[in-house]
């Protein structure tokens, strides 16, 4: 679980295998970016946290590749899934 201090407000972070994991928690105000589809985001800035963007380590699991914004039926709580790659560069034996 993450949060902030500031905003009182908690993050659940889940993961759903090696390489997705879904945010979810209340939110009072958040900013996204997008292209073309308003659930495929760049980016996803949420007050009290996280930020995450397109490129970014996201807690040392791998780098971000997708952020989907899934609709969770409530206008005050988020749910984002994030899909990333693993940046580890395999050791030759």
């Amino acid at each position: 679980m993450i949060g902030s201090v500031r905003s009182k407000l908690s993050r659940i972070v889940t993961p759903i295998n090696d390489h997705q994991f879904l945010i979810e928690g209340e939110i009072d105000f958040a900013r996204f970016g997008f292209q073309s589809d308003q659930y495929s985001l760049s980016f996803a800035d949420i007050q009290g946290g996280p930020f995450v963007h397109i490129g970014q380590d996201f807690f040392g699991k791998g780098i971000i590749d997708h952020i989907e914004k899934i609709d969770s039926g409530k206008e005050e709580y988020i749910i984002l899934k994030i899909t990333v790659r693993n940046n580890k560069i395999k050791e030759k034996q």
